[in-house]
């Protein structure tokens, strides 16, 4: 039960390989609880993620990452976490947008079906921050995929940097390449990977797409 906790990271990375290791090594059942999801993501075979006792969704770590079952699992895994925009499904020209204020994505064909019954109703739009990219550094970036965002905070990481941005009334973070600079206060043009997209029920807030 969560046995690396007290460690610092450095120790913790390493002990996490070790583990794995030994794991392979024995080629026996282990349970192994945390609450850091870095440790179940790495570490495990299959992953049950739980919620004030209740268990949310039982799967293999990609599974859970790139389907989560409800907002709570979706929220859980991944760092820094999946956004959340709130707003309403709405059909312009025979194709299905999200809305919200001054900001409409597109939904993807691949989608429309799911959220057909939403259309006039209010859903939970869900994009993770590695989905999201500068528009300078995309090419034929489609119009109907595309928002501005008012920077707020530049994180440079080395390998990427996190930027926090406000699009309408919600915060977003991107996590983009280190070519990307933006100044603190500009407005910027940002892509959503609209194939990358999920959607949630507001009330159930289990997925629908």
């Amino acid at each position: 039960d969560e046995p690396l906790s007290n460690l610092d990271a450095k120790m913790r990375v390493q002990m996490r390989t070790e583990i794995r290791k030994l794991h392979l090594r024995l080629q026996t059942t282990m349970v192994y609880v945390t609450h850091d999801q870095t440790e179940a993501m790495t570490m495990g075979d299959r992953i049950v993620v739980m919620n004030q006792g209740l268990i949310q969704q039982v799967a293999d770590p990609i599974t859970i990452y790139e389907h989560p079952a409800n907002r709570f699992v979706a929220s859980f895994i991944g760092s820094p976490q999946m956004n959340f925009l709130t707003g309403a499904i709405q059909q312009h020209d025979g194709q299905l947008f999200f809305h919200e204020g001054a900001f409409r994505v597109r939904i993807v064909d691949d989608m429309a079906p799911h959220l057909a019954a939403y259309e006039g109703k209010e859903a939970i739009f869900g994009i993770r921050p590695e989905d999201l990219y500068d528009k300078l550094f995309v090419a034929e970036a489609p119009v109907e995929s595309t928002a501005t965002a008012t920077v707020e905070v530049v994180e440079p990481m080395g390998s990427e940097v996190y930027l926090h941005l406000k699009v309408g009334r919600h915060p977003v973070i991107a996590r983009v390449g280190p070519q990307a600079r933006p100044e603190i206060n500009q407005d910027m043009d940002i892509v959503f990977d609209m194939g990358k997209a999920h959607f949630f029920d507001p009330q159930t807030e289990q997925a629908i797409v």
